[in-house]
């Protein structure tokens, strides 16, 4: 039987921390620092014997960042001086689980990983939670069953009310009930956080250093030196306990818990669409507009085609259920007509999100029945001087 303390590690009835050998069921709804579950056998043994060892990071910005990433990688160098260790850093800012269900084919699995650090609760699914992690893991272990998984959680400021009342975090949730299911370890970075808060030595968002005080973040989201190196402190004692458990490398893939996990998403050119002749390829090392946020935006859009004219019409043909734009919204007014099926059009209003960025962004249609399905997008609104850019789509399929 498992006893699980809020804020605190899961321990059994005699008070010892669980150990391997047996998949430890948690509750979804309190978080805990570290829940070692079936643990990282494939891995850590890897690096004993020496070997070339690939560890893969996929998340948002804060694992993007010169932070936790690159120092829970040193980690790993500096325990195992004897192992060949290759760092893949798919992380990228401003996404979800969602579009790395989608991209891991391309940006992930052709490297081989032998370790895979998933961070996503910040950044979330836009919606799919579950089926997005699910397809996640089924894809990296439909790729190789070898390949170790690990959760990171990191926090942010909207999430710290339920921390601080020993609530795990919706996303939080979604993620623990896909770790129960496959066994995933998980470490949740956001506890050791609470605890310093709460003990008056943390202060989670300040703009400067307050004497005496680790101040997390600027922002509220992303941290600071200080702020990393915390969660570089958790990583390290949470890998170096997850190493000490005795643990077995597992023999199957369970059945999935959503039929309709992200398992089969992909990505599509969007030169693959039909175009009107008032559509240009863009320019990716000389457009404006593309290089005002490269980094992310390349990412995303991955080349693309934009057109400054209204009536300009893009036709897209999928097998699936939905598919996701990705987009670089200008200004205020910013309008397509949708049509799926040849049924009646619905209007698509999109923002700048940002006054001082021009930050690309996903747009989901709704989802339909499996299938054959059409999509014709047609430009009804831009603000004066503006072109619609469309990059790269998403394409959202049942598991085949």
């Amino acid at each position: 039987m498992l006893v699980c303390s809020q804020l605190g590690r899961a321990s059994d009835l005699s008070g010892g921390v669980i150990t391997g050998g047996a998949r430890g069921i948690y509750d979804p709804e309190v978080p805990e620092e570290l829940r070692v579950r079936d643990g990282l056998p494939n891995v850590f043994k890897k690096l004993q014997d020496g070997e070339t060892v690939h560890i893969g990071y996929v998340g948002g910005s804060i694992t993007e960042a010169n932070g936790w990433r690159p120092k829970s990688f040193a980690w790993f160098k500096e325990q195992y001086p004897n192992a060949d260790l290759v760092e893949i850093n798919a992380a990228i800012p401003g996404t979800g689980a969602d579009f790395a269900a989608s991209r891991i084919a391309t940006d992930l699995l052709p490297y081989n990983p032998d370790l895979v650090m998933i961070e996503y609760r910040v950044n979330g699914a836009r919606g799919f939670d579950a089926r997005a992690v699910e397809g996640l893991v089924r894809q990296i272990w439909e790729h190789n069953t070898e390949t170790d998984i690990c959760f990171f959680y990191t926090i942010a400021e909207w999430m710290l009310k339920d921390m601080q009342a020993g609530k795990q975090y919706h996303f939080g949730k979604t993620m623990e009930q896909i770790a129960n299911h496959y066994g995933i370890p998980s470490v949740d970075l956001g506890v050791e956080v609470v605890k310093q808060m709460n003990s008056g030595d943390l202060i989670f968002k300040d703009d400067g250093p307050v004497e005496g005080k680790l101040v997390f973040s600027q922002d509220g989201v992303h941290p600071g030196d200080a702020g990393h190196g915390l969660y570089n402190e958790i990583a390290r004692r949470s890998l170096d306990t997850i190493r000490a458990q005795k643990s077995e490398s597992r023999k199957d893939l369970p059945a999935p818990l959503n039929t309709n996990h992200f398992g089969s998403a992909k990505l599509m050119p969007i030169s693959e669409a039909e175009q009107s002749k008032g559509w240009t390829k863009v320019d990716i090392e000389a457009d404006d507009i593309y290089r005002r946020d490269t980094r992310r935006t390349h990412n995303m859009l991955r080349g693309g085609l934009k057109s400054d004219r209204v009536g300009e019409t893009l036709t897209i043909h999928w097998v699936g259920r939905t598919i996701g734009l990705t987009h670089i919204p200008q200004g205020d007014g910013m309008e397509i007509e949708v049509s799926i099926d040849g049924n009646a059009s619905e209007v698509v209003k999109f923002k700048q999100s940002s006054d001082k960025y021009l930050y690309a962004q996903f747009h989901y249609l709704p989802e339909q029945p499996q299938g054959e399905h059409t999509a014709t997008i047609r430009i009804r609104n831009l603000p004066n001087g503006s072109a619609f850019y469309f990059g790269q789509v998403i394409v959202v399929s049942d598991p085949e």
